[in-house]
């Protein structure tokens, strides 16, 4: 199925996920085997359900400080070549001779600052499902502002989710910001006209750890007001059963991806760990033992996965072994969300 960026297209994705009791997961990525993963997991569950064409939301951020994702999508640091090559990458994906080729596929753009990304929001906006305007840094007023003239200017060819408040950044020193009121988000929908809106309900954006308090009562309040059209932010901060709340809570979309950077890249670290002996020389290993890197039984025959002779193997050096890890971890967490945002009831 080509990619889905038809304005209505978009918007009835969105109706039948909110009357299905659905979230759905937009997943961030910044390299190619993220984004296979993302798909390959949105493949099992529609297998798993008898579903081929279910919603797959893949997403990035452009120049966004905090991560700006298209920037490391190449070593030269190009943005712009980012989104050329992510969307190269879609496009291929989403063949007819691809095993991804019936998946609804919605590419999003996450976190554009307009004073940042002006360039993408607006001669990119055709080519993306949806794309976050985001102006919550900016005093209340100006993002109204600056929100309604950008949603103006692309009425009727792109969805556009704004935030009514900034979502905190953890660790990031800053005093912690209130949550949303029903009228803030009330008059942000009426003034700006965007079609999905991101309250701040207590999450924070890159949270590895501990849980939030996550205010689900503040979330239905608002829901109950303008609808289920919330997306939450900072999703990686909170535990599985506030994360199950999501979809009854008026969630209709959730970004995720700390997790999936989190598990892809313990699961890469373990592949290495697991593989010191078909990595390294024994010299090598050597040195990394005396300088208290690594055990004295790194180098042994009987460590993890090690084969005689110890010494660097293609197969192990080369990067396919390294992708794996890191695909079938994030695939694996991908569908977690899947499962837990209720893609099953894409089957009724």
């Amino acid at each position: 199925m080509p990619i889905v960026t038809d304005y209505q297209q978009v918007k009835d994705v969105y109706q039948e996920a909110a009357e299905l009791g659905v979230a759905l997961p937009v997943f961030c990525c910044e390299d190619r085997e993220t984004l296979e993963a993302i798909l390959a997991a949105a493949l099992e569950v529609a297998q798993e359900v008898g579903v081929e064409d279910v919603p797959v939301l893949p997403a990035w951020t452009v120049r966004y400080p905090p991560r700006g994702q298209m920037t490391l999508i190449s070593a030269c640091g190009d943005p712009v070549l980012g989104i050329r090559l992510m969307f190269s990458d879609l496009e291929v994906f989403s063949g007819e001779d691809s095993p991804y080729g019936k998946l609804r596929i919605l590419p999003h753009l996450d976190h554009a600052f307009p004073w940042l990304d002006s360039d993408i929001l607006n001669d990119f906006a055709d080519q993306f499902a949806g794309v976050m305007f985001d102006a919550s840094e900016r005093p209340f007023e100006e993002n109204i502002k600056l929100t309604a003239e950008y949603v103006d200017k692309v009425s009727g060819r792109v969805i556009v989710e704004g935030a009514v408040d900034e979502i905190y950044e953890a660790d990031s020193g800053s005093v912690k910001n209130e949550t949303t009121t029903v009228a803030h988000a009330q008059r942000f929908l009426e003034q700006t006209g965007v079609d999905i809106i991101v309250p701040n309900v207590g999450t924070e954006h890159r949270a590895t750890i501990d849980e939030v308090k996550y205010n689900s009562q503040r979330a239905r309040e608002i829901s109950s007001t303008v609808g289920n059209i919330l997306c939450l932010h900072g999703t990686s901060s909170l535990g599985p059963a506030s994360l199950a709340k999501l979809p009854g809570d008026g969630f209709v979309k959730v970004n995720i991806y700390t997790t999936l950077a989190v598990n892809g890249g313990q699961a890469v670290a373990r592949e290495v760990l697991r593989n010191i002996g078909n990595i390294f020389s024994p010299s090598e290993i050597e040195e990394l033992v005396a300088g208290g890197v690594l055990g004295p039984l790194a180098g042994s025959p009987d460590y993890g996965e090690n084969e005689l002779p110890i010494k660097p193997k293609l197969a192990m050096v080369a990067n396919p072994p390294r992708r794996d890890a890191w695909f079938a971890a994030v695939r694996e967490r991908c569908k977690d969300f899947y499962h837990l945002f209720n893609y099953q009831r894409y089957a009724t």
